[in-house]
Order: C-alpha cells, then structure tokens, then sequence
C-alpha cells in the first residue's frame, strides 16, 4: 500500500517454480527492508543524520555533523554495514542479515572485526 507506483522484475530465472509461487514471490517484493536500513544508518550515524533548521529567522540549514571529506562517509558506511549484517541482531528472528544468507554461524562479535588480526 505504500508502494504504490513500484515495478518488479525478477532478476533471476524463476520459471522453475509454479505460477502461485511466482505470485508470492512477486508479492514479498517490498523497499521496507531498504528503508529501515536507511533510517537506522541516519539515526545511528551522525553524518548521516539529516540537516536541521536553525532558530535564526532567515531558516537557515545547519549541516553540524557532516564531515570536510567526503571519504569518511564511505568509511563510515562500510563499517556500519559490517555491523548491521554481521553483529546486528534482530530481536524476532534472533539471526543476523548474515546468518540468514548461510554466510555466518552465528553473531560476530564487534572485537573480532576490529581487532581481526588477533583471531587469525
């Protein structure tokens, strides 16, 4: 219902499946997956986080947070993406993104990430 305007193509070959398959499939294709991501990265990650309006009476935009170089965004990013597929725990699956793909055993912790070299 939110979605109203989106458009699905399948990606991969699923004609192997029948066609009420094919239907559920289609039907589980949602963006709310990507959007909670999105949030979670703005609420969690100060430069991420959206501009505020200053109090001031020409409503100016204060952008406090963001940083001089934008590298440090695809820094940022990449770290929080480790920890949301491999750490992050999800409270009604009780798995990570990870896990669920076969990728990983179980959660990682955040040492092991960081300090990768001493669990070698």
């Amino acid at each position: 219902m939110n979605e109203i305007e989106k458009r699905i193509a399948a990606v991969t070959n699923i004609e192997r499946y029948d066609l009420d398959h094919q239907v559920n499939l289609y039907k589980k294709a949602s963006l709310n997956a990507i959007d909670r991501f999105f949030n979670q990265v703005r609420t969690s990650l100060n430069p991420f986080s959206r501009p505020t309006r200053t109090a001031n009476t020409n409503q100016g935009t204060w952008y406090g947070y963001q940083p001089y170089n934008p590298e440090i965004y695809i820094k940022l990013g990449e770290i929080f993406r480790v920890y949301y597929n491999y750490c992050n725990v999800d409270d009604k699956h009780k798995s990570t993104p990870a896990m669920k793909l076969g990728l990983a055993k179980g959660p990682v912790k955040v040492e092991k990430i960081i300090y990768f070299d001493k669990y070698k």
